[in-house]
């Protein structure tokens, strides 16, 4: 009897949890992924991306039946936390093949990687692939990459340049400082150009058949700081009816033959010769620099285009004479090759290495990051004083107590007492100080980053943000940003919001392994990362936030500026911006211009808006832009007895811990022209694209100034911040044209001028010099 009601009681259970089985979401996405069929899925180019910049994820589907479906990444942010960033929401109304598309930010090396493929409607998983390093079953390929490392990817394949095998990225060598991916399905190029912002250049030979969206995503992302190579040969029809054609601003003319290649081999740097004759493209460039040329024109030319560049040669690398030259894979790389960094960043780490203590700054970026970590009413104790206290209060509950109850009172056993009154105490002011220091208020500092180009009227913005929470919680956070114009009704558009990680090694820093990282709490991004949600801050904690946008605004300053070889610079301009430009300092060729401030007028050393300004009016100096940076000073000293003079030139050390933003961005903006890592100790090749040197280099000025005018509205659980302390600064690139006039300074005839003063210092780099 027990046993019959046993076995019926048994088989209402088993038939209740079937059903509730059945019925539940997770058996339903199941049954609903039988009829979806993987058939490709990348990450990166070819599995290789580098960490803190955004990754492009493609996946090819086949399905038999319509429907909504997300794509989505889960990957670790630089604090260990997992964050899962969805794609919009693709629509698949007819049954076959479909493309989709995605991007992420990793914050850590060797990041395990999950991609998911969600139901749009229910949220429900529908596939799921996942990668971790160092595993036999990844599903997948994914190696990150430090950003000191060069990572080119090739349309087509491009003779002098090797590319990663996919197949043994397993093997790969990490120690490399360049690496190049093979894109042989065209298909799955980005159709974003935040896809692209994990390379550092994209090459093109010979193949230019891009779809018209794939091109409009290369073109913007040249456009906001890009650097695309181009090779074109004897095929020069099959690029001007491409579209590459019709926005690089190189112009074709049609073939040639060239027998004298030399400026080429100087280029490359290699002694070999190229023997035989080249078909060569005819072109010709209105702004740049010629790399190298021949009889009947130039062969090699960079040009800027937006915040980029593009690089253009008038021959083929898979065609010959070059594909039989030694010396192609010098030329190759160094076509590829965008940064400029004095120091290699493996001789760099080397360097670093030997240092007796680290900082924990190397990068420029890091130390505009801690610029923006002191919030106003914070007063942080430094590392060294916590250390000092700690010594005190061993010091205290150690030889005081027992000196206090064995010399001076003389009873030993009164230390049950003292002992626990001194670290009450202690526990009492330590609680005390921390609420009294830390504060009970959701503090934040805001700062504008904004990029204009003149002649394309290409916009690019930065905003960072960094909270400081009174309290542990998760908030949800956005962020909308407008452009720097007078318009009273300025529309906000919304940006693309992630964390912010430091390009270290150290504690919070993305050059970390995720092995042995803590798994934190996790959160999400909204569609297309446009905002956060349940983004988790401890208490007295900091998060720090990036949002990037960029915006097509013509019209916003007119200029008509004439300069010369010797970096003299003549002309007007006027500007349609939100407010005047304050302390601001225009740069061109080798000289940098800037105002004269009178204390008590101010104003009249502004740039205002809607006026013609005259780069030559009063009040206005120019110097060299290395002594200026440097702020070098150079002091005469007359020799006793003899006719000559010795001059001694100091340049003023770099403080890698200041925290001055105008300092720090003036620094980034012109930091080759300041001498590099040579001068400041501090790499940056994490912010390389923020660095105008090269807009210089090909004969742009570059205006570096502040503005007055929030530009950025964050929203904290649908609350605005206060905008009072939010900074901006812009920086506007500026054609010019070339002028073969040289202006010469007439000499003093004042007699007071030709006196000579011993130990006078002047700037370095000074018109006076």
């Amino acid at each position: 009897m027990k046993s019959s009601s046993f076995f019926r009681f048994s088989s209402l259970l088993v038939l209740l949890l079937s059903t509730l089985l059945n019925s539940s979401p997770a058996c339903a996405a199941e049954q609903k992924s039988g009829s979806l069929e993987i058939t490709n899925l990348q990450v990166g180019f070819d599995g290789l991306y580098k960490v803190g910049r955004w990754v492009p994820v493609y996946l090819e589907l086949t399905t038999d039946s319509p429907r909504d479906v997300q794509l989505s990444v889960i990957a670790r942010s630089p604090d260990g936390n997992p964050t899962e960033v969805p794609s919009q929401v693709y629509s698949l109304k007819t049954p076959g093949t479909h493309r989709l598309f995605s991007k992420f930010k990793t914050g850590l090396l060797d990041s395990p990687l999950k991609v998911r493929l969600r139901d749009a409607q229910t949220q429900s998983i529908l596939k799921e692939f996942s990668f971790t390093p160092r595993s036999n079953q990844n599903q997948f390929t994914g190696i990150g990459l430090k950003q000191s490392v060069e990572l080119w990817a090739m349309i087509g394949s491009v003779a002098g340049l090797e590319p990663v095998s996919p197949d043994s990225l397993s093997d790969l060598d990490r120690n490399r400082d360049e690496y190049a991916a093979l894109i042989e399905d065209q298909s799955s190029l980005p159709e974003s150009p935040y896809g692209y912002d994990t390379l550092d250049t994209l090459v093109v030979d010979a193949d230019f058949s891009q779809e018209p969206r794939q091109n409009e995503a290369i073109r913007k992302w040249v456009a906001n700081g890009g650097h695309l190579v181009l090779c074109v040969g004897a095929d020069i029809e099959a690029y001007q009816h491409s579209q590459y054609a019709s926005w690089v601003p190189v112009k074709t003319l049609g073939t040639t033959s060239v027998r004298d290649l030399s400026s080429l081999e100087l280029y490359a740097a290699v002694r070999s010769r190229i023997r035989g004759v080249a078909t060569a493209s005819r072109i010709e460039i209105s702004t740049g620099e010629i790399l190298a040329t021949g009889l009947d024109g130039p062969l090699l030319v960079r040009v800027p285009y937006g915040l980029g560049i593009v690089t253009f040669l008038a021959l083929d690398l898979n065609t010959s004479p070059l594909i039989n030259w030694d010396g192609l894979n010098n030329l190759s790389r160094k076509l590829a090759t965008r940064a400029k960094q004095p120091i290699a960043s493996s001789q760099q780490n080397a360097v670093l290495g030997k240092r007796i203590s680290q900082t924990g700054i190397s990068e420029l970026e890091t130390q505009l990051f801690h610029s923006q970590q002191t919030f106003p009413g914070i007063e942080r104790p430094s590392h060294w004083w916590v250390m000092a206290l700690i010594l005190i209060y061993l010091l205290v509950i150690g030889p005081l107590d027992y000196f206090l109850v064995h010399r001076v009172l003389k009873k030993p056993h009164i230390t049950w007492f003292t002992f626990p009154a001194m670290v009450f105490i202690a526990i009492a002011w330590g609680g005390f100080t921390a609420f009294k220091d830390n504060g009970n208020a959701l503090l934040s500092t805001q700062l504008n980053v904004v990029d204009y180009d003149v002649s394309a009227g290409q916009m690019r913005g930065r905003f960072y943000l960094n909270l400081y929470s009174p309290e542990t919680r998760r908030y949800q956070v956005s962020v909308k940003s407008s452009v720097p114009s007078q318009s009273k009704d300025r529309p906000h558009f919304p940006t693309y919001l992630n964390w912010n990680g430091l390009p270290e090694s150290t504690f919070a820093g993305m050059y970390r392994s995720a092995e042995g990282t803590i798994t934190g709490p996790a959160y999400q991004f909204s569609e297309q990362s446009t905002g956060i949600e349940n983004l988790p801050v401890l208490k007295w904690g900091t998060k720090s936030l990036l949002a990037e946008w960029n915006q097509q605004q013509s019209d916003l300053v007119t200029s008509n500026l004439t300069g010369n070889n010797l970096g003299q610079l003549s002309g007007t301009l006027t500007h349609q911006f939100s407010s005047s430009l304050k302390d601001w300092v225009l740069a061109y060729g080798n000289r940098v211009y800037l105002p004269v401030n009178n204390p008590e007028q101010l104003d009249q050393s502004y740039i205002p808006a809607n006026q013609v300004w005259s780069i030559n009016g009063p009040r206005i100096e120019s110097r060299n832009i290395k002594g200026y940076l440097t702020r070098s000073v150079s002091r005469r000293i007359e020799q006793k007895g003899q006719n000559n003079a010795t001059i001694v030139t100091v340049q003023t050390d770099y403080n890698p811990f200041a925290k001055n933003a105008y300092e720090i961005l003036k620094i980034l903006t012109f930091h080759e022209m300041s001498g590099g890592y040579g001068y400041t100790g501090l790499s940056n090749i994490s912010g390389e694209q923020l660095d105008l040197t090269e807009q210089l280099r090909l004969g742009r000025a570059v205006l570096f100034a502040r503005l007055d005018t929030p530009l950025s509205v964050a929203e904290l659980d649908q609350n605005q911040l206060e905008q009072e302390h939010q900074d901006t600064y812009i920086r506007v690139v500026i054609p010019v044209s070339i002028s073969v006039d040289i202006q010469y300074e007439l000499p003093s005839l004042d007699k007071e001028d030709k006196e000579t003063k011993d130990q006078q210092d002047t700037p370095s780099g000074s018109d006076n010099e």
